[in-house]
């Protein structure tokens, strides 16, 4: 029994994934991945901020806002 890595048998020449697949067609598609990806958490975070900012807005109208009401 081998011991450490066999070769062959890892990476990307023996995968079914990869087989029959160009380096640039993987690289285009991590691409399209990672854009997408940025995309996705950029509206998260937009909408975590208004949200943020709604609920900053809310709780001063139900304090009474910037007065003091006597």
């Amino acid at each position: 029994m081998p011991a450490g890595r066999v070769a062959g048998k890892f990476g990307y020449g023996e995968s079914n994934y990869f087989s029959g697949r160009s380096y640039k067609d993987i690289n285009n598609e991590l691409m399209w991945i990672s854009i997408g990806m940025g995309i996705t958490i950029a509206i998260l975070i937009t909408f975590a901020l208004c949200y943020i900012l709604y609920e900053k807005c809310h709780s001063k109208k139900q304090n009474g806002g910037y007065f003091i009401n006597a």
